[in-house]
């Protein structure tokens, strides 16, 4: 039988241009979709295409000490550090987002928010869930299980 071999990228420019590829798809699509129909489902399929490109990416993406088992379903990042300041960097989209849709009064910046927040809580979730143990188990009087 043979043995299944996952892709894992752990080459950091490798990600980085998985990321903008994924990125500028994103940005195309959106664009033509918005120029054929309404801006806010060009919004809404460009964001889309962003939240399956993320949760994709992260299960392919490992860190150099990581293994080539499957992540756990909530685990985002390699290490906590990385999952606050994605999840920082997400809830300022989040924002931005919004108040474009409310300066414009129409919907067309509402997906990217829900987007980005959805994106900016399972960052915060992952980085929270990788904090959790080390911070538990050095705290006098509390096992780390």
């Amino acid at each position: 039988m043979p043995r299944y071999d996952p892709v894992r990228v752990r080459d950091g420019s490798t990600k980085a241009i998985l990321v903008v590829a994924g990125y500028a798809f994103a940005v195309l699509v959106g664009i033509t979709i918005g120029l054929t129909t309404q801006r806010v489902w060009g919004m809404a399929a460009s964001s889309g295409i962003v939240l399956l490109l993320v949760l994709v990416l992260s299960r392919l993406f490992r860190g150099e000490n990581e293994g080539d088992a499957p992540r756990s379903w909530w685990r985002m990042t390699a290490h906590p550090t990385a999952g606050y300041l994605l999840a920082c960097l997400f809830g300022v989209s989040a924002v931005g987002s919004a108040a474009s849709g409310i300066a414009t009064g129409e919907l067309v910046g509402w997906p990217g928010c829900v987007g980005s927040l959805v994106l900016a809580g399972l960052y915060l979730n992952s980085a929270i869930r990788l904090t959790a143990p080390a911070s538990s188990a050095s705290r006098p009087g509390r096992s780390g299980a």
